[in-house]
């Protein structure tokens, strides 16, 4: 959407001199919708002058709460991100601001970030009892892949080093076109191809999409990240079964081990529910039984709340708040001590880094990046930005790590 807008000749804004505020919204949990309710809101108060655009995912499952906010001029769908000019050049609210004659003569170039998205897929077909998202983004949709190359290609141009490949369901990229994940493997091929890309990283992806092709494909190729986003959700089959998941526990151990066997340094995380109404002490335990097994170098876990429009907001909310809040911080405290010892592991040993950022901080001149296994790394260094920078890891942070950079 920055793209597009900065294409017809606007420029980014600090809030208060703003004609336009453009809130992307979430719904996917209730907090997430309370969230995005609050940050309209604040948006309407820090801009009171501008024209102010709802869209996303609580755009499209509460359209009429989200116009009602005073001060929302538009509310549009999350479709509407791919066509986003026409979409305003549509509502009478923000039509004239299409026609303020900034014009096209003078674009402005957005800077596109060392690390960019791509978008190859959007929409879900798995119906989990808890997740609103099929109905909010719709059926499975890929992108064409010339487009997805040509978009490629000009990130790159930009100044993108590491392309991120995201998607709803990434898995099942081209599977609306009749396809399956050989078709993934060959857009990989392809991306890679791309002249200038140092680096291709996965977004989420089910367990049951590491097919073999793909796992020998990031084992042989040393520009896709070691780095894997795999949801669990639950460590325990009849929880799984509650949630509607696609999976069971002994496919998903299997899956897992499989990369992990041949990526040795794979970085692994994961998405975690606690609290679901299915969920009993027993089948808590098997979550945790999991995270140990398989070591995974982080966890994002979330306390169940109901979501309205969904199968299991039916479902007796059994789990009392307080048994739900001492789940979720055993099971954090669990996935950081496995974190701070997997950080650990890197101390004392030269990393690549790709460096992302360079700024002056206490008249020190300080780099960060990712190292292609997702560990943020800081260190003095300078006019390395976009490169992969050799630096040796020092001490560990809460937020990753401290080095030492090899050599200037």
């Amino acid at each position: 959407m920055a793209e597009s807008l900065t294409r017809r000749g606007f420029v980014a804004a600090p809030s208060e001199a703003a004609d336009m505020v453009v809130v992307n919204t979430c719904t996917v949990t209730r907090e997430a919708t309370k969230a995005s309710r609050s940050a309209i809101r604040r948006a309407v108060r820090a801009n009171p002058e501008a024209k102010v655009v709802v869209i996303g995912c609580y755009a499209v499952s509460d359209p009429a709460e989200a116009k009602a906010i005073a001060g929302v001029d538009a509310v549009l769908s999350n479709d509407d991100k791919e066509s986003f000019l026409e979409a305003l050049s549509q509502r009478p609210q923000t039509r004239s601001l299409l026609q303020l004659g900034i014009g096209p003569s003078t674009p402005q170039l957005q800077p596109t970030r060392v690390r960019a998205n791509l978008k190859v897929q959007t929409g879900c077909d798995e119906w989990c009892s808890f997740c609103i998202i099929p109905t909010t983004r719709g059926p499975l949709r890929s992108m064409d892949e010339e487009v997805i190359v040509s978009e490629a290609r000009a990130k790159v141009g930009a100044g993108a080093r590491e392309l991120v490949l995201t998607g709803v369901h990434l898995g099942k990229y081209s599977y609306d076109l009749g396809s399956d994940e050989r078709r993934l493997v060959a857009l990989l091929e392809r991306l890679l191809a791309v002249p200038g890309v140092l680096r291709i990283r996965l977004s989420s992806i089910l367990s049951r999409h590491l097919t073999l092709e793909l796992v020998e494909l990031l084992a042989s190729e040393p520009r896709i990240c070691r780095h894997l986003h795999v949801p669990l959700q639950s460590g325990d089959d009849e929880v799984l079964v509650a949630m509607n998941r696609p999976y069971r526990i002994q496919e998903y151990v299997d899956s897992v081990r499989r990369a992990q066997a041949a990526l040795p340094d794979l970085a692994l995380a994961t998405d975690l529910i606690v609290g679901f109404p299915t969920e009993t002490d027993a089948a808590f335990n098997n979550t945790m039984e999991i995270v140990r097994e398989l070591s995974f170098s982080k966890l994002h876990v979330f306390r169940y709340s109901p979501r309205p429009g969904t199968a299991a907001a039916a479902l007796a909310d059994a789990v009392p708040p307080e048994k739900k809040k001492a789940r979720s911080k055993a099971l954090i405290d669990l996935g950081n001590k496995i974190r701070t010892q997997w950080l650990a592991n890197h101390l004392e040993r030269p990393l690549q880094v790709l460096v992302e950022d360079e700024r002056i901080v206490d008249d020190v001149h300080v780099c960060s990046g990712q190292t292609d296994d997702y560990v943020r790394v800081w260190f003095e260094g300078e006019g390395l930005l976009g490169s992969i920078h050799e630096v040796v890891g020092e001490r560990v942070r809460a937020d990753g790590l401290q080095g030492r950079a090899l050599k200037q």
